[in-house]
């Protein structure tokens, strides 16, 4: 479920990942996306940033649980479903996003999501 920023005016003209800055596995990550990313669609910015929590429209301590994207409309995703909104804008990302219309599956991922998050940690 997604939701929507309560402030327009923050809303990014860009998509946005918003991700732990300090954490290890995320940054592997987001460096992996972004060489995917080879248009430069998607912008980057660590939950760190003082601008994160406007754009997501959601407090820090929101943020800190898991990653957030943000769409140029407002609407908010965390945890699996931010995943699977980014791939929207990845070339190729329809591949991905098939494995989320499998039955079952957005349940499987966010049940792996949250075995990660709670692996790594949230940010304190």
């Amino acid at each position: 479920a997604a939701t929507t920023s309560a402030d327009p005016r923050h809303r990014p003209r860009a998509p946005t990942l918003i991700y732990d800055g300090e954490c290890g596995f995320c940054r592997r990550w987001v460096g992996r996306v972004r060489r995917w990313d080879r248009a430069d669609a998607v912008r980057y910015l660590a939950l760190q940033d003082p601008e994160a929590p406007l754009v997501a429209g959601v407090p820090p301590e929101t943020l800190r649980l898991a990653a957030h994207f943000v769409r140029p409309d407002g609407a908010t995703f965390a945890g699996a479903s931010a995943a699977r909104e980014l791939f929207a804008y990845l070339p190729g990302g329809w591949l991905p996003r098939l494995f989320f219309r499998i039955p079952g599956f957005m349940g499987i991922a966010e049940a792996a999501y949250r075995y990660i998050s709670r692996r790594w940690g949230p940010v304190a």
